[in-house]
């Protein structure tokens, strides 16, 4: 299969995109001024195209769109409905966002892995604008893990409005399996009034039931049982305890990401230990003192075991659970892909460390954005020119034959990066902005650039700005700080960098 570049979405970035205030450069993202140091003067403002000329790049857009790739149609049906959204005009938001949702059902299989941001976004407008009842309408047309995302969003809203009737019944429908909204079900069971506590064991009795520690851990169990566990039946938690005990004991001796906290003294099993086994010794006093007497047992079989086995509960025990549904095979008129064995060279930078790559370019545009500041806009226009190269690099990497991009196209970083340097350069102006995503060898990727503009000029404010590889806070005066994040080197290998 190809690799996967770029930045889908949050829990597999390497990256936080900062924000930039377009009204003006004081927020860029740069590191401000000492304090008490002079600041530099800022040039005036270039001109915000008319309105009418924006609306007619977006018009433009959206026959364009028609022959796009199914990923990047969705993508700019969503631009427009949000446009739509902004301008009051429901009925084309809602067509728009149907069009944008029948596209995601074209998406092609090795594209699977990511389509689902774009369907969470149509329903995520759907529930927002139009309510649940809308959002229930594409249920039938989802997959497990889409059908999981609007569920926990139906659940939401259910809650949100204090209709526990309909909250319940919806957790009822929910998928069998790790999908089941957990964190919804909690807050469900926390905000019901006072007459109503009976029905966290039903809430409960729901949850239990999927939590077999084989598919779905038993510790999603946890805070229920620790919050409400004096309105709940003694038998399933005295079952699920040791269980959760025993995946706590396991993510402590094997954790993914060692953070360090400076008031963190204790780890997962630590933790769980200390809010559980109180509530064990209530309900159970033998069980309890039976996972007292085994616990260094416990433990050594937590460390034999590894830490990709399960080793909750008994290999036959049994609460209901569905097993995972099966990955889609893959279509066989797909062309296979070959990646390669070893990492390749992008912008002089090895692609597997991607932090080398992701310096150039935020260099490059804070070097553009000093320029800026300055008025220096031939030395500006220099660094588009830089920026655009640092792009191209990127885009010959994402369309390798060999070894595609398996990212869809609006995340790939070439298209952020273009995107991001874009931005600036409607600084210098916007008909050279223009000009210059004409250079973009993708017709695609201008495409979404030109949507991208079209909102901003009419208002938006752009998702991905510059500062991509860096995690930042800010001061405020609105300048921000930069900080690396730390990332393991396995894990840039399951990620694919």
């Amino acid at each position: 299969m190809g690799r996967v570049r770029g930045n889908p979405f949050g829990i597999l970035s390497l990256v936080v995109w900062c924000g930039i205030f377009f009204a003006g450069l004081d927020a860029a993202c740069v590191q401000g001024p000492a304090s008490g140091a002079p600041s530099a003067k800022k040039p005036d403002a270039a001109p915000i195209p008319e309105p009418d000329f924006s609306r007619q790049l977006l018009s433009e857009a959206r026959t364009q769109a028609k022959s796009a790739s199914p990923a990047v149609r969705a993508k700019v049906w969503i631009e427009l409905a949000k446009q739509a959204a902004k301008d009051g005009d429901r009925a084309q938001e809602r067509t728009l966002l149907g069009d944008g949702f029948e596209s995601t059902l074209e998406i092609p299989l090795a594209h699977n892995n990511f389509y689902w941001v774009l369907q969470a976004e149509i329903l995520r407008m759907l529930m927002r604008d139009f309510g649940p009842a809308t959002v229930e309408e594409f249920l039938p047309r989802t997959d497990e893990g889409m059908r999981g995302t609007a569920f926990d969003m139906l659940v939401a809203r259910y809650v949100d409005d204090a209709n526990w009737d309909k909250a319940i019944d919806t957790l009822k429908r929910s998928p069998r399996s790790y999908w089941f909204p957990f964190m919804q079900a909690e807050r469900l069971m926390a905000k019901l009034p006072t007459q109503r506590a009976g029905d966290r064991v039903v809430i409960f009795s729901l949850a239990y039931r999927i939590c077999d520690g084989k598919h779905v851990a038993v510790s999603s169990l946890a805070n229920m049982i620790e919050k409400y566990w004096r309105d709940l039946p003694p038998e399933p938690m005295v079952d699920a305890i040791p269980r959760i005990l025993k995946e706590a004991l396991r993510a402590q001796a094997f954790p993914m990401l060692r953070i360090v906290k400076a008031d963190a003294q204790t780890g997962p099993y630590d933790n769980s230990k200390a809010k559980l086994l109180p509530i064990l010794k209530q309900l159970d006093p033998a069980k309890a003192e039976q996972w007292v007497r085994g616990e260094d047992t416990a433990r050594a079989q937590a460390r034999k075991a590894g830490p990709f086995t399960t080793i909750s509960g008994d290999e036959d025990s049994d609460t209901g659970a569905s097993p995972p549904v099966p990955a889609p095979v893959p279509a066989t008129n797909v062309r296979p892909t070959h990646g390669s064995s070893k990492p390749r060279v992008v912008n002089q930078c090895m692609e597997d460390e991607a932090w080398c790559d992701e310096n150039r370019v935020s260099h490059a545009l804070e070097a553009l954005e000093n320029h800026l500041k300055k008025g220096e806009l031939e030395l500006a226009r220099l660094s588009v020119n830089r920026g655009y190269k640092l792009a191209l690099g990127e885009w010959e990497l994402d369309t390798d034959p060999d070894d595609p991009n398996q990212v869809h196209k609006p995340a790939w970083r070439s298209t952020q990066d273009w995107e991001a340097f874009t931005v600036l350069a409607t600084k210098i102006s916007p008909q050279y902005a223009l000009e210059r995503v004409k250079q973009i060898p993708d017709p695609e990727i201008q495409l979404l650039t030109r949507v991208m503009l079209a909102r901003m000029w009419l208002g938006d404010r752009p998702e991905l700005t510059p500062c991509q590889e860096l995690v930042t806070d800010y001061h405020r005066e609105g300048n921000c700080v930069h900080y690396y994040m730390y990332m393991p080197r396995e894990l840039f290998t399951w990620a694919n960098y």
